[in-house]
């Protein structure tokens, strides 16, 4: 009897024994998680999500204006101080550079006049206080009044010609503008992509991926820069390049008939 009584006690054990066991097994078949390290993943994730969450508000959604200028570097300042530079020409030439202003009416009237009644002295006086190109071509032939008339047309011409200059010289810089910005701007590029390939190759893992993608930045912004300036740069140099067309041959027209009228008075 007294075995007996032993043995149904160490069966009893047993049982709790496995029981036990099988309480402390996941389903799935892994080994127990213990309590005290699911206290200290709650910890973990409980300290971390602070600060995961000041990161991400401190970083911008989208990317600013201000920001491209940052990140542009150096050139893309000089590609400013350019663009400064193109708006400031554009506009003095867009209402200074016209065919109302260097051939103005009044002036062709006056002229006319004067050289149908034979005052050439007075039209010489008019010519002097004025710094118009069509007044600056009429004073180089009153000037050569009296002598033949190739002599009187070529003075003109001369004088046209150097006008003529001055005005191409004038819109020139807008070219020179339009076509140098893209060339900043690739240098730019090229100068960004030699620091990426750099941090691939220098830097320390932890900053490799912010350095790589500050100089990407820099290079495409620049880029962007040097095109936005050059587009409307040449296109501005176009127009204006029409205006100087214009203006050529009005001179040229008015100043044929310029000569007769002096030739005429000094066959009179």
């Amino acid at each position: 009897m007294g075995r007996l009584t032993g043995l149904v006690m160490l069966g009893l054990a047993l049982c709790g024994t496995m029981a036990h066991a099988q309480d402390t097994v996941s389903p799935t078949g892994e080994p127990p998680v213990s309590t005290e390290a699911v206290a200290m993943e709650n910890a973990a994730v409980t300290v971390l999500e602070p600060a995961t969450a000041a990161v991400t508000a401190g970083v911008p959604h989208e990317l600013t204006l201000m920001m491209m200028i940052e990140q542009g570097g150096y050139i893309l300042w000089v590609i400013m101080a350019l663009g400064f530079v193109a708006f400031v020409l554009s506009i003095y030439h867009l209402l200074t550079l016209t065919p109302g202003r260097e051939a103005p009416k009044n002036l062709i009237k006056r002229a006319h006049g004067q050289l149908l009644d034979g005052d050439l002295r007075s039209a010489y006086q008019m010519c002097q206080e004025r710094d118009e190109y069509l007044a600056l071509v009429l004073r180089a032939g009153l000037k050569m009044s009296g002598h033949e008339r190739y002599v009187i047309q070529e003075a003109m011409e001369s004088e046209g010609e150097r006008g003529a200059t001055a005005l191409w010289q004038k819109i020139s810089y807008l070219n020179n503008i339009a076509n140098i910005a893209p060339l900043l701007g690739l240098l730019g590029t090229v100068w960004g992509m030699m620091q990426a390939f750099g941090a691939i190759a220098f830097e320390d893992a932890q900053v490799k991926g912010l350095t790589m993608a500050y100089s990407v930045a820099e290079a495409m912004i620049t880029t962007a820069a040097g095109l936005v300036l050059a587009i409307p740069t040449m296109a501005v140099y176009f127009f204006l390049r029409g205006r100087v067309i214009k203006i050529i041959a009005v001179v040229e027209a008015n100043a044929s008939e310029f000569v007769e009228l002096i030739v005429k008075e000094n066959k009179a």
